[in-house]
């Protein structure tokens, strides 16, 4: 027997078709992202794009700090640390996506004064609006090796 679309049934089409619709205008429309990735993922972060910012391990600090006229993607900025300890040597540096794997990439720094280290880096694209990535410093201090993270944000 063949179905016939009724009155009764076009209403309950046109009421689901209804509610998917206001629920998806909602969602994408009345999006409450009033944070940065950043902010969500780290209540007690900072961010060295902004600011210099302080990590200590046990008695070494370091400050850190990002250098650029405008940060974005595939855009060249320059990274700045500075070693409570001049002795210690800044081993392997890199930039690592926190928010998302984007594998890893060299930032190139070197020592310009004792303690002082300075140099150049870049990041990728991503597809995110807005991506987290961490400087990652290897350092040498007394023959002990340590890890330093720095985090920043680039928004596309």
């Amino acid at each position: 027997m063949r179905d016939r679309l009724t009155g009764p049934k076009l209403v309950q089409i046109l009421l689901v078709l209804g509610i998917l619709s206001s629920a998806f205008w909602l969602r994408t429309y009345f999006n409450d992202d009033d944070g940065t990735a950043l902010e969500k993922g780290n209540a007690d972060f900072c961010d060295i794009s902004h600011k210099k910012c302080r990590v200590e391990l046990q008695d070494l600090w370091a400050e850190a700090q990002l250098q650029a006229d405008q940060l974005q993607p595939e855009a060249p900025f320059q990274l700045e640390v500075t070693l409570s300890d001049p002795d210690v040597k800044v081993t392997r540096s890199r930039l690592e996506g926190e928010s998302m794997y984007m594998g890893t990439l060299p930032a190139l720094v070197s020592e310009s004064t004792p303690g002082h280290w300075q140099g150049q880096a870049l990041v990728g694209a991503c597809t995110e609006r807005s991506m987290v990535w961490a400087w990652v410093l290897d350092v040498e201090q007394n023959g002990e090796s340590r890890q330093l993270k720095f985090l920043f944000e680039v928004e596309r």
